[in-house]
C-alpha cells in the first residue's frame, strides 16, 4: 500500500478539485499522507523525497505532465479522468469510489510503458538538450506555412527526405495520440517500438513505419527553415538548419497503476473509435463530411 501520495490537478479543470476532494478523503481514512502538487512560476514543483504514487486528476494532458514529474523518481502514476475521453486516465469519475477501493485493497498491478529519449545538437556537436517523451517527438513547421524538408536516417542509413508538415517519432502508447491522426497504424500499449509518421507528406513513397526498438533515428532539415520541436505537446524548441535530433528508445519506463484489467485498452480504443464516428455522422445518424 502507498504511504505518500501527492495528486496533480489539471489547473483549470472544475471537475478537478471536487475529485480531489473525495480522493484525499478516501485515503486519510486509509492513514495515508496526501499531499498537492504546487506550481512555481508556472511550472509543477518536484515531488518530494517520500512520495511513492502520483495521482494525476485532468486529461491526458495531465497525466502527461505527471509522468514528467514522476519519471525523474521512478514514481508511479495514476490517472483519474476529469477531462475529454483518452488512453492515460485509469479512473472515470463515475467508477472513483470503487476504483480507490481497489487501490487502497492492494488490488492494483504496475505497468511500465516505454518512453523514447530525444537527443538535440547543433553543428560541430553542441549539447542543445535531451529530453524524454511518453508519446511522442514531433518536428514540424514554425510560423511560416512553408512544408518542411526533412531528412530522415535510421542505424546510419539514409531513409528518404520528407516535403511535409512535419513529422512524429512516437511510442506505443503513443500511436494513439497525434500519429494517429497524421495516418498512423495503433499499437498495443505494451510493445516497445518506434512510429514514424510523417504529417501531411507531399508525393512520398514511405509512409508511416514501425521501427525496432533498438531502432537509432536521426532528424535534420535539408535547408534553413523556420521549424519547432515538440515533446508530448508540453515543449518547445527552436530547430535550426544544421541542427540534428537523434531519437532512441530511452533506458527508463514510465510505470503506471492499473486497477483494471489489460483488456481495458481495446474497451477504451473501441469507444474512441465509435466517438470519433459518431462525431462524424452527426446528429442525423449519417456521415457529415468535413467542414471546409
Amino acid at each position: 500500500m502507498f504511504k505518500r501520495v501527492d495528486l496533480l490537478l489539471h489547473p483549470r479543470n472544475r471537475e478537478a478539485p471536487l475529485l480531489a476532494q473525495r480522493i484525499e478523503k478516501k485515503l486519510r481514512s486509509r492513514g495515508v499522507e496526501v499531499s498537492r502538487t504546487q506550481r512555481e512560476h508556472g511550472r509543477d514543483r518536484k515531488l518530494g523525497p517520500s512520495v511513492d504514487l502520483l495521482v494525476a486528476i485532468g486529461g491526458d494532458g495531465t497525466v502527461l505532465r505527471a509522468q514528467r514529474l514522476a519519471v525523474e523518481r521512478d514514481v508511479p502514476v495514476l490517472g483519474v479522468g476529469a477531462g475529454r475521453l483518452g488512453f492515460l486516465a485509469e479512473i472515470a469519475p463515475q467508477d472513483l469510489d470503487d476504483g480507490l477501493e481497489r487501490l487502497v485493497a492492494g488490488a492494483y498491478r504496475i505497468e511500465e510503458r516505454s518512453l523514447i529519449e530525444v537527443l538535440h545538437e547543433r553543428s560541430g556537436g553542441q549539447h542543445v538538450g535531451t529530453y524524454t517523451a511518453l508519446n511522442d517527438a514531433v518536428l514540424a513547421r514554425g510560423r511560416s506555412l512553408r512544408s518542411l524538408w526533412i531528412a530522415v536516417t535510421v542505424d546510419g542509413v539514409h531513409l528518404a527526405n520528407y516535403v511535409a508538415d512535419g513529422i512524429i517519432a512516437a511510442t506505443a502508447t503513443g500511436s494513439t495520440a497525434y500519429s494517429l491522426a497524421a495516418g498512423g497504424p495503433i499499437l498495443t500499449p505494451e510493445l516497445r517500438n518506434i512510429v514514424l509518421t510523417p504529417i501531411a507528406a507531399h508525393l512520398s513513397v514511405v509512409q508511416s513505419l514501425i521501427l525496432s526498438g533498438d531502432a537509432k533515428i536521426g532528424l535534420s532539415l535539408v535547408r534553413s527553415q523556420d521549424a519547432q520541436f515538440s515533446v508530448d505537446g508540453q515543449l518547445d524548441v527552436t530547430v535550426s538548419y544544421g541542427d540534428k535530433l537523434t531519437v532512441t528508445m530511452a533506458d527508463t519506463t514510465a510505470k503506471f497503476v492499473r486497477v483494471s484489467a489489460p483488456s481495458r485498452f481495446y474497451t477504451e480504443l473501441v469507444a474512441r473509435l465509435q466517438h470519433d464516428l459518431d462525431r462524424m455522422r452527426g446528429p442525423s445518424g449519417t456521415e457529415t463530411p468535413p467542414q471546409t
